[in-house]
């Protein structure tokens, strides 16, 4: 078995596994994702969301106004601050970011359990692995 082929066909399975739980509530992956970086970062920007979700200005715009629209964040920039919106999450994003994550994070821990791992356990062994990956040059 290769690890790394193993690892990116498992990203893609949880991706698709997610667009599944997450469609029925109004949301794809990234504005997911945009909303639990937004709430765990209120006050950030559009230009630093899309950094972190690492899509371009224009896609992460099009993200913003879309969470926007269905009141799932709202912008907090003072008056006077110019064309630069300062993010955050509305109650009802907050109530939708702690729902969804819920069954995604259920769904993924019954996963792991059922093939006699612990989740606690892997998920601090991948993120190991992510940290020693990162300082690979």
């Amino acid at each position: 078995m290769d690890l790394a082929y193993e690892l990116h066909d498992l990203v893609r399975t949880l991706d698709r596994m997610a667009e599944k739980i997450l469609r029925p509530h109004g949301l794809n992956f990234n504005r997911y994702v945009a909303l639990v970086i937004v709430s765990e970062h209120p006050g950030l920007t559009g230009r630093d969301l899309s950094g972190a979700l690492g899509v371009t200005e224009a896609a992460g715009s099009g993200i913003v106004r879309s969470l926007l629209t269905h009141g799932l964040i709202d912008d907090a920039a003072e008056a006077g601050s110019g064309n630069v919106r300062r993010l955050r999450v509305t109650n009802d994003g907050a109530e939708l970011v702690r729902r969804c994550s819920r069954e995604l994070g259920t769904s993924l821990d019954d996963n792991a359990r059922a093939i006699g791992v612990d989740p606690a356990g892997l998920a601090a062994t991948i993120r190991a692995l992510h940290d020693e990956v990162r300082t690979f040059r």
